[in-house]
């Protein structure tokens, strides 16, 4: 999302080519996993779920957002995140 907002497209456009990649990752991912046989469905049920409802949380919410608020929601976000990573890469 980072890289289509430094290239010139608004939010929304930033979060309509975000989803599209992830679509096209985790549909390749699915196939892989597929056709290897190793997918655990009880708990790919409530990821794809859980995956559903935040994009469409996520699509209500950018609606009513503006660019500010974006940019510091994405930077908490990575932020907690980089931090969570090392503190589970160094315990």
């Amino acid at each position: 999302m980072y890289t289509f907002l430094r290239n010139g497209a608004t939010y929304l456009q930033s979060l309509a080519f975000t989803r599209f990649q992830t679509f096209i990752s985790f549909t390749a991912a699915f196939i892989t996993y597929f056709m290897a046989g190793n997918i655990a469905w009880g708990i790919a049920i409530y990821y794809t779920i859980g995956s559903l409802m935040g994009s469409r949380l996520a699509l209500c919410v950018a609606q009513k957002i503006s660019t500010g608020q974006l940019r510091f929601i994405l930077h908490s976000v990575t932020i907690a995140l980089i931090q969570l990573v090392i503190r589970v890469a160094f315990p």
